[in-house]
């Protein structure tokens, strides 16, 4: 390993190229990473300091004094591309041509595009290099698809583009000449060299160690490139295959999806960083590339759940409850059971299943261990292949219909539940051709209101009448619109007309039987309250 301090004309110079390799990630850095890199370097520059650094370069050198992979420093050097790009530009001959060599060669001959100095990875080069080292405007549709595509790399590169553009329109030709002269010649980095593959992987871990900003998918990707062995040959075909995987679920959302992924393997409590939990199961794996293919179709399972993309309604139906949920354990389970359906039991049922002791167990307040506990034993069994009567038993065994009765027909309102019971109570006996989402802000109201100021409220109810049923489901009704504080303690005639006036607006057909109402009374507040709870069991309970 050999470290310099060398200027950016020095690491920009036309006998040197980088390529980003395909084990790291891709061009990330936002808006304010862009910003506060130039208004840095800016204020040298004012300054006049005789030096100012911007961190390291780590590289592996693949021919000798020309060629090198980028292990640590391709958020700067992509940004140092995209500015020398656009200061390239904006100026005029002679210094056009000084910026450009530093970007992409021409040859001053012919005139053609030589090799670049950068080279990103195979999915954002072609755009990299039409649109930021070639110059040529992006179009607006091309705009628009990288939104619709939540092509992440490629919109940052756009995003950051702008901000460059504004940085240079407020200053004149001279001024920025004067500024690129000083990013190449007072502008350092310390650069370093490696000369195998294998001190990379033992440099990007201990980077990672270091607290540097590598994502837990980062490292995961690290540990499949590791366990290829620096097989050069076949390293782009693992690029492919990752980068499948990134287009399917979003580099964001890529680290939430591993974290389900691994769990629906393990069926354990995650011990270690995530990376670290994928060794063994990548080790287990008989190569890479079969491990990646598992991941493949694990990742279009998982965005099945995310897009509810399921064919029967009640499947449909279950799985949007799920998601109302305050946790996502359930993922995991309903995960390993697309990856490998069990016999004798289809989607519906066992998203049904699942709905069902998910429901239970958050209204039965589990903790967390033990929410996990039916959901491990899921997996389990999933992965090794039993039955569906194996299956059902499990859920069955994890379930306690009498005490989640109890707890339904007692105190619903301010719990983490409520507004999620409430609207799936909504949909409950629609048949499969009605199909309701909600949005918006929707409130929960209680009929019988909070405090018997209204003489219309303490004729009908007493103090013990009040604290039986005030929070139970039979005085709550779903509402849309921010709640009217003010009218909740008005008699019931006139709260009808406000319930009506909001119902008109988003229709839940539980609020409808309280207009329907002349007065509101304890033996009304029974009927509806035992109605509710009823059609709660059918919904949640596993002896119906």
């Amino acid at each position: 390993m050999e470290a310099s301090e060398r200027t950016i004309s020095q690491i920009l110079t036309e006998q040197i190229c980088y390529e980003i390799p395909p084990y790291q990630r891709p061009y990330s850095w936002e808006k304010g990473n862009v910003e506060l890199f130039l208004d840095d370097i800016w204020e040298a520059y004012q300054a006049k300091d005789e030096e100012y650094f911007i961190g390291s370069l780590i590289t592996i050198e693949r021919e000798k004094g020309r060629l090198y992979d980028v292990v640590d420093g391709q958020q700067r050097l992509t940004s140092l591309n995209l500015i020398f790009s656009r200061l390239r530009d904006a100026v005029d001959e002679p210094a056009k041509s000084e910026l450009g060599r530093r970007v992409l060669p021409r040859n001053a001959l012919t005139g053609d595009e030589e090799t670049p100095r950068l080279t990103l990875r195979v999915r954002d080069q072609s755009f990299f290099r039409k649109y930021v080292l070639s110059g040529q405007p992006v179009p607006t549709m091309l705009r628009k698809e990288i939104i619709t595509e939540q092509d992440a790399p490629k919109q940052r590169i756009v995003e950051n583009l702008e901000v460059i553009d504004a940085f240079i329109a407020r200053h004149d030709q001279t001024t920025l000449k004067l500024f690129a002269n000083f990013l190449l010649s007072r502008v350092y980095v310390v650069f370093v060299t490696t000369a195998s593959w294998q001190s990379a992987y033992r440099l990007f871990n201990v980077l990672n160690a270091r607290g540097m900003a590598l994502s837990n998918a980062d490292l995961v990707k690290n540990t499949l490139f590791a366990r290829l062995g620096g097989n050069s040959t076949r390293s782009s075909e693992l690029e492919e295959a990752w980068l499948e995987l990134e287009e399917q679920i979003g580099i964001e959302r890529l680290d939430q999806f591993l974290a389900h992924h691994r769990s629906s393997i393990a069926a354990t409590k995650a011990r270690k960083a995530l990376h670290e939990e994928f060794e063994p199961l990548i080790e287990a794996s008989a190569t890479p590339f079969l491990f990646l293919d598992g991941l493949n179709t694990s990742a279009s399972n998982y965005l099945r759940i995310l897009r509810n993309d399921f064919e029967s309604t009640a499947a449909r139906r279950a799985v949007r409850s799920l998601r109302r949920a305050a946790f996502e354990e359930w993922i995991p389970p309903l995960l390993a059971f697309l990856n490998a359906p069990v016999d004798g039991m289809n989607e519906t049922e066992f998203v049904d299943l699942l709905e069902r002791i998910t429901y239970q167990n958050w209204i039965r307040r589990l903790a967390f261990s033990a929410r996990l506990t039916a959901y491990f034993q899921l997996i389990t069994a999933v992965n090794a292949t039993k039955g569906a009567d194996d299956i059902r038993a499990i859920f069955r065994s994890n379930a306690n219909d009498d005490e989640f009765r109890v707890l339904l027909d007692g105190d619903v309102y301010g719990r983490p539940f409520a507004h999620a019971v409430l609207l799936r109570l909504e949909e409950a006996d629609q048949d499969e051709s009605v199909t309701k989402d909600f949005s918006g802000k929707i409130t929960i109201e209680h009929v019988l209101p909070q405090a018997l100021k209204d003489a219309y409220w303490r004729e009908r109810f007493s103090d013990n009448d009040h604290r039986l049923w005030l929070h139970r489901l039979g005085n709550l009704a779903l509402l849309v619109g921010i709640k009217n504080y003010k009218a909740q303690n008005f008699p019931f005639a006139r709260k009808k007309k406000i319930y009506a006036e909001r119902n008109n607006r988003v229709s839940f057909d539980t609020t409808k039987p309280i207009l329907d109402a002349e007065h509101w009374t304890t033996d009304l507040l029974a009927s509806r309250q035992k109605e509710l709870v009823e059609r709660a069991q059918r919904i949640w309970c596993l002896a119906i």
